[in-house]
Order: structure tokens, then C-alpha cells, then sequence
């Protein structure tokens, strides 16, 4: 059977005994179809390598998913309050990080002495091995420097995508109400980091704000 990446839950939930991803399947009992969640590796090899993962109703799961969301959200201040914190370690790694400010004058100090360089040499009118060890010197210098500063513009703009897309999911949230409805696969792609089936009662949930939770779950085989 194919499986779609168009499930959210494809994408981030695992199995905690054997560590592969959970799939949708469509089960055909008594000429009705339902539709639940199991093992990947346990569809392929039974119960050689994955013993206990249990399969899941997928009404009962997406319930679960949703409960585990709602209460978070609801608690906006500390959700919000700690993927602002998450966020903020991310780009301070980015712009802080060994980052010296004085790279524009620096690599004007050694151009500065580089002319100054050739116009000694020029008034001497020779080019001596002197001159070419220190015009040298002082060009690797000035392309070192500006290795940084282009590593460290890169770095500053990957922190202001960083921080578009907290921008992104803090106008997400306020669009979001508190009581989320039903399950909706781009809310929970938006919010949800992965998680992993611990038993046939418990699921662990990990959002992309840092946020763990543990949530219950009905099961069945």
C-alpha cells in the first residue's frame, strides 16, 4: 500500500520501541472501512523486530492530538512564552556568535595600509621581495576579514528568516482560537515537532515551541 506525506502524521509520528514511522492503513471489517495508524516496521516484518506497538484508531488518535493541542494552546501565555524562548536561543546562536563588529573597519585599516604599501614601493621604483611578502600578508588578511563578514551576513540573514517565520506563527496563532474544532493537518504540521506511540495508552507529544507533554489514548488491535 502507498502512503501520502498529505497526512501531517505521516511525518512526525514514531514508534518508541523500534523508533520507525507510524502509516495510515484502511481496514475493511463487516463491509464498513476505517481507517487507523500502525507500526511501519510491524506492517513489514510483524512482531520479529516490533513487538508491542499497538494500532490506532484514527478517530481516536486525531482526538487525542487535538486534546494534547487545545490544552497548550489554551495556556497561551506559557506556549507562546516558550517558542519566543526557543526562537530567541536559535537566533542568538546566528548573531552573537563570535561576532566582532569591527570587520568594515579592519578591512578598511589594511586597505589603507596596502596603499600606503604600493606607494612607498612606487616612489622607490622597484618591487622588492619585501614589498611583495608584505602586499601578501596583507591581502590574505583583507580576504580573511571578508570571509567572515560574508559568513556573518549570511548568518544575520538566516536569523531574520528565523524570525519572519515567528512573525509568521504568532499571526497563526492569533487567527487560532482556543478551542480548536477538528483535526487539521496543517495546524498540527504548523505546531507539532513529532510524536512517539510509548504504549497502547500513551502517546508523547513534542511541540516545535520545546514544549512536551504527555497525552492518554484509547487504542485498539
Amino acid at each position: 500500500m502507498s502512503h501520502s506525506s498529505i497526512y501531517a502524521l505521516s511525518d512526525i509520528m514514531v514508534c518508541k520501541e523500534c523508533g520507525q514511522p507510524y502509516r495510515r492503513q484502511i481496514w475493511s471489517k463487516y463491509g464498513r472501512k476505517s481507517a487507523v495508524w500502525r507500526c511501519e516496521n510491524r506492517l513489514k516484518n510483524g512482531t520479529k523486530h516490533c513487538r508491542h506497538s499497538p494500532t490506532l484508531k484514527e478517530e481516536v488518535l486525531q482526538g487525542a492530538v487535538m486534546t494534547a493541542i487545545n490544552s497548550v494552546v489554551e495556556n497561551r501565555g506559557e506556549f507562546v512564552g516558550a517558542f519566543r524562548e526557543n526562537v530567541i536561543r536559535v537566533i542568538g546562536s546566528y548573531s552573537i556568535k563570535n561576532m566582532p563588529t569591527q570587520y568594515d573597519g579592519e578591512i578598511e585599516k589594511l586597505q589603507s595600509q596596502m596603499l600606503a604599501l604600493i606607494e612607498e614601493n612606487a616612489r622607490k621604483g622597484s618591487v622588492a621581495e619585501e614589498f611583495d611578502q608584505q602586499y601578501q600578508g596583507i591581502a590574505m588578511q583583507i580576504k580573511d576579514l571578508k570571509q567572515k563578514k560574508l559568513e556573518l551576513a549570511r548568518e544575520r540573514k538566516q536569523a531574520e528568516n528565523v524570525q519572519q517565520r515567528v512573525v509568521d506563527m504568532d499571526a497563526y496563532l492569533n487567527r487560532t482560537t482556543c478551542e480548536v474544532r477538528e483535526f487539521d493537518d496543517d495546524l498540527v504540521r504548523r505546531l507539532l515537532q513529532n510524536i512517539r506511540v510509548i504504549n497502547d495508552e500513551l502517546l508523547e507529544i513534542q511541540f516545535r515551541s520545546g514544549i512536551v507533554m504527555k497525552q492518554r489514548v484509547s487504542y485498539f488491535d
